[in-house]
């Protein structure tokens, strides 16, 4: 078994949980669908006065969120969540007058902080995380649109000192899998690539981005989905985060 001088780690779905129980749920077009458009919409009420129905909102909103989420994977960049809402705003056409500037960043902070409050951390995986400080240098490595939800999110949990390299795609400018952002997080961890294991849940973003910059790759695959591709296999299989003891030299 290989010994590594650095960990990095995904934060959604693998350091935290996304609790999806904690998202409102709607019937939409003969489907469930978790979103926080009721919660979006009901702010938006207040200045619209109804003239945009829930529907055209709700439609709005997707269309915008997938088609955007498109370029993000065609180009590897991220685009920032205020962005996505000026964007939104914009599709949707409303005459918002002087407080269209209120209402995106009131729209933008409904979403995020329900999406913040989607992100649990089990006792067990801030155990695991401290546990690792101890024995090698960690860090993290996420994909997402907005760097203050996750500076308040891994505050709030008392995550912040454990990580020795924090790279949020929202400040990095890219996502994974594009190499440069694994590549900038072993620069500040101070280790090379080869000396690095990646863990993450995602197959695409974590295990293929990771093993294309030479990093080992631990995916948390609880469910046992297929590795797509023969030729780069992740280097260990997990059902959860705290799995990963079993992978590391003691």
């Amino acid at each position: 078994m290989k010994t590594y001088k650095s960990i990095l780690f995904d934060l959604c779905g693998t350091v935290l949980q996304y609790r999806t129980d904690r998202m409102p749920e709607i019937e939409f077009a003969g489907k469930k669908i978790l979103t926080t458009t009721p919660l979006l919409y009901a702010c938006f009420l207040e200045f619209d006065r109804g003239a945009v129905s829930f529907e055209a909102f709700h439609s709005t909103f997707i269309e915008t969120t997938e088609t955007l989420a498109r370029k993000r994977e065609e180009s590897g960049e991220e685009i920032l969540s205020e962005t996505r809402f000026e964007i939104f705003l914009n599709r949707l056409n409303a005459d918002l007058g002087k407080r269209r500037s209120e209402i995106q960043r009131l729209l933008k902070e409904i979403h995020l902080d329900r999406v913040a409050q989607c992100l649990v951390l089990e006792a067990e995986h801030r155990e695991g995380l401290v546990r690792w400080k101890a024995t090698h240098k960690i860090g993290l490595v996420t994909n997402f649109d907005d760097t203050q939800t996750v500076r308040r999110v891994l505050a709030r949990d008392e995550l912040t000192s454990l990580f020795e390299a924090t790279l949020i795609s929202a400040e990095f400018g890219l996502r994974k899998p594009r190499k440069e952002i694994f590549l900038a997080a072993c620069e500040q961890l101070g280790t090379a690539p080869a000396e690095t294991l990646f863990v993450g849940d995602s197959w695409e973003s974590d295990v293929l981005g990771a093993k294309a910059v030479g990093m080992d790759t631990a995916w948390i695959n609880p469910v046992g989905n297929q590795q797509a591709d023969p030729d780069r296999q992740a280097d260990y299989q997990l059902a959860d985060l705290k799995d990963l003891d079993n992978f590391l030299k003691k």
